[in-house]
Protein backbone atom coordinates (compact mmCIF):
# COMPACT_ATOMS: atom_id res chain seq x y z
CA UNK A 1 0.00 0.00 0.00
CA UNK A 2 1.47 3.62 -0.69
CA UNK A 3 -0.03 6.12 1.40
CA UNK A 4 -0.92 9.15 -0.48
CA UNK A 5 -2.11 12.25 2.07
CA UNK A 6 -2.58 12.23 5.45
CA UNK A 7 -5.35 14.46 7.25
CA UNK A 8 -6.11 15.45 10.82
CA UNK A 9 -10.14 16.16 11.11
CA UNK A 10 -10.87 18.51 13.83
CA UNK A 11 -14.07 19.45 16.56
CA UNK A 12 -15.40 22.81 17.18
CA UNK A 13 -18.71 22.75 19.84
CA UNK A 14 -18.97 19.39 20.01
CA UNK A 15 -19.47 19.01 15.98
CA UNK A 16 -16.83 17.88 13.48
CA UNK A 17 -15.29 21.27 12.28
CA UNK A 18 -12.50 20.92 9.21
CA UNK A 19 -10.27 18.32 7.64
CA UNK A 20 -6.46 19.45 7.34
CA UNK A 21 -4.10 18.01 5.11
CA UNK A 22 -0.77 17.10 6.32
CA UNK A 23 2.59 17.43 4.15
CA UNK A 24 4.13 14.64 4.90
CA UNK A 25 7.61 12.82 3.04
CA UNK A 26 7.42 9.43 1.60
CA UNK A 27 9.41 8.17 3.93
CA UNK A 28 7.10 9.10 6.71
CA UNK A 29 4.17 8.05 5.01
CA UNK A 30 5.85 4.56 5.28
CA UNK A 31 6.17 4.93 8.78
CA UNK A 32 2.56 5.91 9.18
CA UNK A 33 1.67 3.13 7.68
CA UNK A 34 3.61 0.30 9.10
CA UNK A 35 2.24 1.65 12.64
CA UNK A 36 -1.17 0.14 12.35
CA UNK A 37 -0.40 -2.12 9.08
CA UNK A 38 -0.74 -5.82 11.39
CA UNK A 39 -4.13 -4.23 12.33
CA UNK A 40 -5.53 -2.63 9.04
CA UNK A 41 -4.59 -6.14 7.88
CA UNK A 42 -6.66 -8.32 10.06
CA UNK A 43 -9.76 -6.08 9.76
CA UNK A 44 -10.22 -6.14 6.33
CA UNK A 45 -9.72 -10.13 6.65
CA UNK A 46 -13.21 -10.02 8.63
CA UNK A 47 -14.91 -7.81 6.58
CA UNK A 48 -16.83 -10.41 4.50
CA UNK A 49 -18.39 -11.32 7.93
CA UNK A 50 -19.94 -7.69 8.53
CA UNK A 51 -23.45 -7.28 8.57
CA UNK A 52 -24.97 -3.93 7.45
CA UNK A 53 -25.85 -1.26 9.57
CA UNK A 54 -29.39 -2.32 11.86
CA UNK A 55 -30.66 -0.91 14.99
CA UNK A 56 -29.07 -3.76 16.68
CA UNK A 57 -25.51 -3.11 15.63
CA UNK A 58 -26.02 0.17 17.14
CA UNK A 59 -27.47 -0.98 20.55
CA UNK A 60 -24.56 -4.03 20.79
CA UNK A 61 -21.67 -2.20 19.39
CA UNK A 62 -21.62 -4.62 16.73
CA UNK A 63 -19.11 -4.37 13.66
CA UNK A 64 -21.27 -3.10 10.62
CA UNK A 65 -20.97 -1.41 7.43
CA UNK A 66 -22.83 1.03 5.07
CA UNK A 67 -22.85 2.68 1.95
CA UNK A 68 -22.83 6.59 1.87
CA UNK A 69 -25.48 6.49 -0.22
CA UNK A 70 -27.70 5.12 2.02
CA UNK A 71 -26.78 8.18 4.87
CA UNK A 72 -29.88 10.14 5.19
CA UNK A 73 -29.90 13.76 6.39
CA UNK A 74 -31.01 12.66 9.83
CA UNK A 75 -28.57 9.78 10.22
CA UNK A 76 -25.85 10.34 12.96
CA UNK A 77 -23.65 9.47 10.12
CA UNK A 78 -24.98 12.27 8.11
CA UNK A 79 -22.00 15.12 9.34
CA UNK A 80 -19.31 12.53 8.50
CA UNK A 81 -20.24 12.03 5.27
CA UNK A 82 -20.53 15.71 4.66
CA UNK A 83 -16.89 16.18 5.94
CA UNK A 84 -15.69 13.48 3.55
CA UNK A 85 -17.67 14.18 0.79
CA UNK A 86 -15.74 17.72 1.03
CA UNK A 87 -12.37 15.95 1.39
CA UNK A 88 -13.02 14.15 -2.00
CA UNK A 89 -13.83 17.09 -4.01
CA UNK A 90 -11.66 19.46 -2.36
CA UNK A 91 -8.22 17.17 -1.13
CA UNK A 92 -5.78 20.13 -0.78
CA UNK A 93 -8.47 22.47 0.32
CA UNK A 94 -6.75 23.52 4.09
CA UNK A 95 -3.22 22.84 4.92
CA UNK A 96 -1.89 22.49 8.15
CA UNK A 97 0.34 26.35 8.04
CA UNK A 98 2.75 27.02 11.00
CA UNK A 99 4.96 29.58 11.80
CA UNK A 100 8.30 29.37 9.71
CA UNK A 101 10.29 32.41 11.89
CA UNK A 102 10.21 34.89 14.76
CA UNK A 103 9.72 33.78 18.67
CA UNK A 104 6.61 31.35 17.18
CA UNK A 105 8.44 29.67 14.79
CA UNK A 106 7.43 25.85 14.79
CA UNK A 107 3.88 27.07 16.21
CA UNK A 108 0.33 25.97 14.66
CA UNK A 109 -1.23 29.32 13.40
CA UNK A 110 -4.32 28.59 11.11
CA UNK A 111 -6.16 26.28 13.55
CA UNK A 112 -8.52 27.90 16.28
CA UNK A 113 -7.77 27.44 20.29
CA UNK A 114 -11.10 26.00 20.39
CA UNK A 115 -10.50 23.44 17.79
CA UNK A 116 -9.75 19.70 19.30
CA UNK A 117 -8.66 16.76 17.19
CA UNK A 118 -10.62 13.90 16.51
CA UNK A 119 -8.85 11.91 14.09
CA UNK A 120 -6.68 10.80 11.36
CA UNK A 121 -7.27 10.18 7.78
CA UNK A 122 -5.01 8.15 5.84
CA UNK A 123 -5.76 7.96 2.08
CA UNK A 124 -4.30 5.47 -0.18
CA UNK A 125 -5.16 4.42 -3.75
CA UNK A 126 -7.68 1.90 -2.69
CA UNK A 127 -9.29 3.16 0.75
CA UNK A 128 -9.30 6.32 3.50
CA UNK A 129 -8.90 4.63 6.81
CA UNK A 130 -9.91 6.93 9.73
CA UNK A 131 -7.88 6.22 13.19
CA UNK A 132 -9.18 7.69 16.24
CA UNK A 133 -7.25 9.77 18.89
CA UNK A 134 -8.09 9.47 21.87
CA UNK A 135 -6.88 12.32 23.54
CA UNK A 136 -9.13 15.26 22.50
CA UNK A 137 -6.40 18.12 22.71
CA UNK A 138 -6.28 21.37 21.71
CA UNK A 139 -3.66 21.64 19.04
CA UNK A 140 -2.73 25.31 18.79
CA UNK A 141 0.62 26.07 19.66
CA UNK A 142 1.09 22.59 19.91
CA UNK A 143 2.72 19.87 18.05
CA UNK A 144 0.59 17.22 15.93
CA UNK A 145 2.34 14.32 15.58
CA UNK A 146 5.75 15.61 15.64
CA UNK A 147 6.65 18.05 12.86
CA UNK A 148 9.48 19.41 11.96
CA UNK A 149 9.39 23.31 9.71
CA UNK A 150 10.71 22.99 6.65
CA UNK A 151 9.73 24.10 3.13
CA UNK A 152 7.16 20.98 3.63
CA UNK A 153 5.87 20.73 6.87
CA UNK A 154 6.73 16.51 7.46
CA UNK A 155 5.48 14.48 10.07
CA UNK A 156 8.78 12.59 11.38
CA UNK A 157 7.79 11.06 14.30
CA UNK A 158 5.64 10.18 17.43
CA UNK A 159 5.62 12.42 20.06
CA UNK A 160 4.44 12.36 23.48
CA UNK A 161 1.67 13.95 23.02
CA UNK A 162 -1.20 13.03 20.28
CA UNK A 163 0.52 9.55 19.44
CA UNK A 164 -0.27 7.99 16.16
CA UNK A 165 -2.61 5.21 16.80
CA UNK A 166 -1.95 1.78 15.93
CA UNK A 167 -6.03 0.57 15.15
CA UNK A 168 -7.83 1.57 12.52
CA UNK A 169 -11.46 2.75 13.86
CA UNK A 170 -13.36 2.96 10.06
CA UNK A 171 -12.37 2.06 6.36
CA UNK A 172 -13.89 3.38 3.23
CA UNK A 173 -13.31 2.05 -0.04
CA UNK A 174 -13.12 4.79 -2.50
CA UNK A 175 -14.86 2.49 -5.38
CA UNK A 176 -17.85 1.48 -4.13
CA UNK A 177 -18.11 3.64 -0.95
CA UNK A 178 -18.94 1.40 1.43
CA UNK A 179 -17.87 2.49 5.02
CA UNK A 180 -16.98 -0.39 7.27
CA UNK A 181 -17.26 0.64 10.95
CA UNK A 182 -14.98 -1.87 12.69
CA UNK A 183 -14.99 -0.37 16.29
CA UNK A 184 -18.49 1.05 16.93
CA UNK A 185 -17.59 2.68 20.14
CA UNK A 186 -14.51 4.47 19.43
CA UNK A 187 -16.00 5.23 15.85
CA UNK A 188 -18.99 7.58 17.66
CA UNK A 189 -16.50 8.93 19.84
CA UNK A 190 -14.60 10.12 17.00
CA UNK A 191 -17.56 11.85 15.46
CA UNK A 192 -18.25 13.66 18.99
CA UNK A 193 -21.60 11.54 19.47
CA UNK A 194 -20.49 11.10 22.65
CA UNK A 195 -20.92 14.92 23.96
CA UNK A 196 -24.56 14.87 23.55
CA UNK A 197 -25.09 11.27 24.41
CA UNK A 198 -26.00 12.06 28.67
CA UNK A 199 -28.39 14.19 27.44
CA UNK A 200 -30.32 12.11 25.47
CA UNK A 201 -29.93 9.29 27.98
CA UNK A 202 -32.03 11.13 30.51
CA UNK A 203 -34.44 12.40 28.10
CA UNK A 204 -35.34 8.19 27.48
CA UNK A 205 -34.82 7.99 31.54
CA UNK A 206 -37.82 11.00 31.46
CA UNK A 207 -40.14 9.44 29.25
CA UNK A 208 -39.82 5.94 31.52
CA UNK A 209 -40.68 8.08 34.73
CA UNK A 210 -43.53 9.76 33.54
CA UNK A 211 -44.85 6.96 31.77
CA UNK A 212 -44.60 8.34 27.84
CA UNK A 213 -42.51 5.16 27.65
CA UNK A 214 -43.86 1.55 29.23
CA UNK A 215 -42.74 -1.66 28.74
CA UNK A 216 -44.24 -5.24 27.70
CA UNK A 217 -47.61 -5.48 26.34
CA UNK A 218 -49.10 -5.60 30.03
CA UNK A 219 -47.67 -1.37 30.07
CA UNK A 220 -45.83 -2.54 33.06
CA UNK A 221 -43.99 1.24 34.71
CA UNK A 222 -40.44 1.70 35.81
CA UNK A 223 -40.41 2.93 39.50
CA UNK A 224 -37.00 3.86 40.99
CA UNK A 225 -35.60 6.26 38.34
CA UNK A 226 -36.01 9.31 40.03
CA UNK A 227 -33.39 8.38 42.54
CA UNK A 228 -30.33 10.20 42.34
CA UNK A 229 -28.36 6.65 42.69
CA UNK A 230 -30.47 5.06 39.74
CA UNK A 231 -29.31 7.70 37.63
CA UNK A 232 -25.35 7.68 38.88
CA UNK A 233 -25.13 4.34 38.31
CA UNK A 234 -26.17 4.38 34.86
CA UNK A 235 -24.39 6.94 33.74
CA UNK A 236 -21.13 6.00 35.30
CA UNK A 237 -21.41 3.26 32.79
CA UNK A 238 -20.38 3.70 29.07
CA UNK A 239 -22.36 0.95 27.56
CA UNK A 240 -25.58 2.25 29.61
CA UNK A 241 -25.14 5.31 28.28
CA UNK A 242 -24.81 4.14 24.65
CA UNK A 243 -27.61 1.96 24.74
CA UNK A 244 -29.78 4.90 26.66
CA UNK A 245 -28.99 7.37 23.94
CA UNK A 246 -29.59 5.15 21.20
CA UNK A 247 -33.14 3.94 22.01
CA UNK A 248 -36.31 5.24 20.37
CA UNK A 249 -39.57 3.76 20.99
CA UNK A 250 -40.75 0.92 22.86
CA UNK A 251 -41.55 -2.15 21.12
CA UNK A 252 -43.68 -4.21 23.63
CA UNK A 253 -44.23 -7.04 21.79
CA UNK A 254 -42.68 -9.08 24.82
CA UNK A 255 -45.10 -10.53 27.37
CA UNK A 256 -44.50 -9.81 31.29
CA UNK A 257 -43.47 -13.17 31.59
CA UNK A 258 -40.75 -13.65 29.25
CA UNK A 259 -39.27 -10.51 30.54
CA UNK A 260 -39.37 -12.26 34.34
CA UNK A 261 -37.99 -15.52 32.56
CA UNK A 262 -34.98 -13.30 31.00
CA UNK A 263 -34.54 -11.64 34.47
CA UNK A 264 -34.23 -14.98 36.28
CA UNK A 265 -31.48 -15.71 34.20
CA UNK A 266 -29.54 -12.87 35.53
CA UNK A 267 -27.14 -13.24 38.91
CA UNK A 268 -29.87 -13.05 41.95
CA UNK A 269 -28.06 -9.35 42.98
CA UNK A 270 -28.95 -8.03 39.29
CA UNK A 271 -32.70 -9.16 39.15
CA UNK A 272 -35.18 -6.47 39.34
CA UNK A 273 -38.26 -6.75 41.94
CA UNK A 274 -41.96 -7.00 40.10
CA UNK A 275 -45.03 -5.49 41.06
CA UNK A 276 -47.85 -7.25 39.76
CA UNK A 277 -50.74 -5.38 41.60
CA UNK A 278 -49.47 -2.09 40.54
CA UNK A 279 -48.07 -3.09 37.01
CA UNK A 280 -44.20 -1.74 38.45
CA UNK A 281 -40.68 -3.13 37.64
CA UNK A 282 -38.75 -1.76 40.92
CA UNK A 283 -35.60 -0.37 39.80
CA UNK A 284 -32.50 0.46 42.92
CA UNK A 285 -28.84 1.75 42.19
CA UNK A 286 -27.66 -2.05 42.41
CA UNK A 287 -30.52 -3.03 39.00
CA UNK A 288 -30.43 0.15 37.20
CA UNK A 289 -28.07 -1.44 34.17
CA UNK A 290 -30.65 -4.42 34.49
CA UNK A 291 -33.25 -1.71 33.96
CA UNK A 292 -31.14 -0.63 29.89
CA UNK A 293 -31.27 -4.60 29.24
CA UNK A 294 -34.87 -4.49 29.85
CA UNK A 295 -35.65 -2.03 27.89
CA UNK A 296 -33.91 -3.49 24.72
CA UNK A 297 -36.34 -6.25 23.65
CA UNK A 298 -33.25 -7.83 21.08
CA UNK A 299 -31.34 -7.94 24.82
CA UNK A 300 -34.37 -9.96 26.26
CA UNK A 301 -34.74 -12.46 23.40
CA UNK A 302 -30.83 -13.20 23.63
CA UNK A 303 -31.62 -13.78 27.29
CA UNK A 304 -34.95 -15.44 26.97
CA UNK A 305 -33.56 -17.87 24.57
CA UNK A 306 -29.71 -18.83 26.35
CA UNK A 307 -27.80 -18.74 23.19
CA UNK A 308 -25.34 -15.56 24.40
CA UNK A 309 -24.65 -14.08 27.98
CA UNK A 310 -25.61 -10.67 27.63
CA UNK A 311 -23.42 -8.77 29.58
CA UNK A 312 -25.75 -5.85 31.46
Amino acid sequence: MTIERVYVCTSKNSKLYRVYLLQTGDEEKELIYHHFESDLLEKVSNESEMNVLSGSALIEDIPYYINFSNIAEDSYLFSFRQEVENLIANPNNNIVQFSRFGPLKGEVHNIGEDEGIKFLIIQDESSYYFLSISNNSIIKNKPVLSLSVTQNTTVVDVPKGIQLPPAVTARLDRTTLNLFVYDVNRFESMLTLNENRKAKSQAVITKFIDGTFTISSSNYRFSGLEQSGVTQKLFSSARAVRRLSKYNEPDNSHTIDQIKQAVDRLEENLRVTFDDQNNLIIVTPETAKTFVGIINNIIVERLISGDVEIPI
